[in-house]
């Protein structure tokens, strides 16, 4: 009776691996799916990095390795102080700190309403504590970002950065090098684009290039070979000041402002408050190739997908946005969490701003999570500027317009890296 069950198992197996194998078969005889599940070859993988290094991590129990993958050449850069619980210990101090923070910084935000709901000498000494509680959590907070910089610098950042010829800033007046980072696993949670020793100059690896994430090298392939922006596209604006269950965002109307006088009545559309519905935001994206998000975002610690942005029904999920797949330009997410995948499964496909990439967008600008109002729209102001050239708007420079409104931000502090480091770019 075993044997026949057995048997019966195994010929249903080869049954499923047959029909697996045939369906695979069909899908590759349509147009656009020749390589569908078929590894990129070398001289694929090569072409991804034809503007820069491509460098991909992997995290093992038995080794730790970079492949910077080069036009010419693909090399492994054995990154030996590299350990797989290294990289858990450090990844699970930097999230809970920068989570405690949050938490801290939601209280206080309670309380403060509290107080001006009922002020009495109970509501009035909850918010001090609140306010002593976050001060806290802040100085631990500053102290771990730095710590965690400095570790990424010294056994991955830098090590990788000598193999690829970047001993230090560029010459002045030069162009700046380029560099993406294709992180895998419980990596992707990590700042590799912020790395370094911020109060040395020149110890950085924003000191040395400008860098872009990549979720996958096909995905850099794929948004590279796909259309440019249309000169003279519309900026979609959605802008939730106010959003139910939320804090309000006072700085939602300063991008509003800066917007406006930028792009002028003729080159944007504004979904804001109620009419920034799920069904509305998801219209609107399929006839714009530039949006920009002013709004509440959340991620989902074990599942990604259900992450996404908070509109005026409810919330617009990562698996929905990554559901539609057309050819656009731009996305910036003025929103917190926007580039932080999962915890369990941190998948950086998962994350809202390489689901954006995904669905067509070639440069997507994020936040990792909430940061300072005032720093957000200085940073925010400074990219748009930047890519406001002759009056006319041009996003094939984000990554670099980033860069410098980055640079700007740390040079008044270096000592906070919260207040500057939570910005990336992905795409080409």
């Amino acid at each position: 009776m075993a044997q026949e069950y057995l048997s019966t198992q195994t010929d249903r197996r080869m049954s499923l691996s047959r029909q697996w194998s045939d369906l695979v078969a069909e899908i590759r005889t349509l147009d656009g799916f020749e390589h569908f599940r078929r590894p990129l070859t070398a001289a694929e993988l090569r072409e991804a990095a034809r503007d820069g290094p491509v460098v991909a991590v992997n995290v093992a129990r038995s080794r730790c390795d970079a492949i910077v993958v080069r036009p010419d050449a693909i090399a492994s850069v054995p990154l030996e102080g590299l350990t797989a619980v290294d990289i858990h210990t450090v990844a699970l101090r930097y999230v809970e700190a920068i989570e405690h923070h949050q938490i801290r910084l939601a209280t206080l935000g309670e309380a403060g309403v509290e107080a001006a709901a009922t002020p009495n000498v109970m509501t009035f000494r909850a918010y001090q504590r609140a306010a002593k509680d976050v001060l806290r959590a802040e100085a631990v907070m500053q102290d771990v970002l730095s710590t965690t910089l400095a570790w990424l610098w010294d056994t991955i950042v830098e090590p990788v950065f000598m193999a690829c010829g970047l001993s230090g800033p560029p010459p002045s007046g030069t162009a700046w090098p380029r560099l993406w980072w294709c992180p895998t696993g419980i990596l992707t949670l990590l700042p590799l684009h912020a790395a370094g020793r911020h109060t040395q100059p020149g110890h950085s690896a924003m000191d040395r290039a400008v860098m872009s994430y990549a979720p996958t090298l096909r995905s850099l392939l794929e948004v590279r070979s796909s259309a440019t922006e249309s000169p003279g596209g519309r900026m979609l604006l959605v802008a939730m000041p106010h959003t139910p269950g939320q804090t309000d965002l006072p700085q939602v109307r300063r991008e509003q402002r800066l917007l406006a006088a930028l792009f002028g009545t003729d080159g944007l559309t504004t979904l804001e408050g109620p009419a920034a519905s799920r069904e509305d935001v998801l219209g609107a994206l399929r006839g714009h190739d530039r949006v920009h998000f002013s709004c509440h975002a959340t991620s989902h610690p074990t599942r990604p997908a259900a992450g996404g942005v908070l509109l005026a029904d409810g919330l617009l999920s990562v698996a929905e946005l990554a559901a539609d797949h057309h050819p656009r330009a731009f996305a910036f997410l003025s929103a917190c969490k926007t580039g932080l995948g999962g915890i369990v499964l941190p998948d950086e496909a998962m994350a809202l701003s390489a689901a954006l990439h995904f669905t067509g967008f070639r440069h997507v600008i994020a936040t990792l999570w909430s940061v300072e109002d005032d720093a957000a729209a200085e940073v925010t102001e400074g990219v748009y500027r930047s890519l406001f050239t002759g009056g006319t708007f041009t996003v094939e420079d984000a990554a670099l317009a980033l860069h410098r409104a980055v640079l700007e931000l740390r040079a008044r502090s270096p000592e906070r890296p919260s207040s500057w480091m939570a910005y990336t770019h992905t795409g080409p």
